[in-house]
């Protein structure tokens, strides 16, 4: 079993550091910004797309090299540095300021580790292989999201399968099982159509009448 503990964390409004400004934090301030984070910026140099971002007031950034204090206030950091030194030295103050590190390609000195995600719409898929293998990491996203691959098609049924939840919820309750039945491949060859309308009709009959044979 990893070490890890899997989890999604709410971020929004919350102070989030990133030490460094590269072509690799780049990629992490996106993903921070895109989950709602208040993000700070700790590098005397920065790349063009980061400096557009606070120019533009979607990120601060303290041109400066690190130093003890900056992580004064955070939920999170992510150290994105190549110095050995200064990544210990946040390591360090994250311990003691009891602030959630993750440094980047280091994962003895990480809290957590970012995994390697697919998104559609509002569902996520996290993979990870507890730090061992990057690589491995990507190809398994890769083949997931393959034409071949009929995983995520039903990421696109999210909202409908929200919107049936809500209907039945009071009325006839589905079982797990029989919500697991109705997830059948006529449905999914109607949600990958686009047909939204005949898919909750078709959901709705599968659940209802599932619900009256148990009984």
């Amino acid at each position: 079993m990893s070490r890890y503990y899997p989890a999604y964390l709410d971020i929004k409004d919350r102070l989030c550091v990133v030490i460094g400004a590269g072509n690799v934090a780049e990629g992490k301030v996106q993903q921070l910004l895109g989950a709602g984070a208040q993000v700070r910026i700790i590098s005397p140099k920065s790349t063009e797309l980061i400096k557009d971002l606070a120019g533009s007031g979607q990120v601060e950034l303290i041109e400066k090299d690190y130093s003890s204090g900056d992580l004064d206030g955070a939920f999170i950091a992510i150290a994105a540095t190549d110095n050995t030194n200064i990544n210990r030295q946040i390591r360090d103050e994250a311990s003691a300021e009891k602030v959630l590190l993750n440094v980047v390609d280091v994962t003895d000195l990480c809290d957590f580790i970012a995994p390697s995600i697919i998104e559609r719409g509002p569902v996520t898929v996290a993979i990870s292989t507890s730090g061992k293998s990057p690589a491995l990491a990507r190809k398994l996203r890769e083949s997931l999201e393959s034409e071949n691959c009929n995983c995520m098609p039903w990421a696109d049924a999210a909202y409908l399968l929200a919107e049936v939840r809500s209907e039945v919820k009071e009325s006839i309750s589905p079982s797990p099982e029989l919500w697991q039945k109705a997830l059948d491949d006529q449905l999914l060859d109607l949600i990958k159509s686009g047909d939204f309308s005949s898919a909750k009709s078709k959901l709705l009959t599968s659940l209802s009448d599932g619900q009256l044979e148990g009984k």
